[in-house]
């Protein structure tokens, strides 16, 4: 009986491991495919890297809203990964975030300001 109690126990723990696994390489695959045309709405100028770590609008052209909208959904999900991972909350991994991003711009890129206001690296 303990062994057959060990070998669920097993199980459980890989089905855990393989379902994370296949979670991140998704969400990976998903953020490899769509960098051309985020790179591409960045270097237009019409998205940047916002304050809390996500793709905002910049100006008043909503192009490819719904690639946007996705990226920033998975960035949500890795973010709340990280957070759990860290043992702090999605705020403060939103703002590391942020930050790392806005360090990592290229320049003509657009990121946000603490004050929402939006600045040309």
């Amino acid at each position: 009986m303990r062994n057959i109690l060990k070998i669920h126990v097993l199980l459980i723990v890989c089905l855990i491991v393989s379902s994370q696994f296949a979670f991140a390489e998704g969400i990976k695959d998903r953020m490899k495919n769509r960098l051309p045309a985020i790179a591409d709405l960045k270097t237009k100028g019409i998205i940047g890297e916002d304050n809390s770590g996500y793709l905002g609008f910049v100006t008043g052209a909503r192009a490819q809203e719904d690639v946007i909208a996705a990226e920033n959904a998975d960035r949500k999900a890795v973010y709340e990964h990280f957070a759990k991972q860290q043992n702090t909350t999605v705020d403060v991994v939103e703002k590391v975030q942020a930050a790392r991003k806005m360090e990592k711009a290229n320049p003509g890129e657009f990121f946000q300001n603490p004050d929402g206001s939006w600045q040309k690296k």
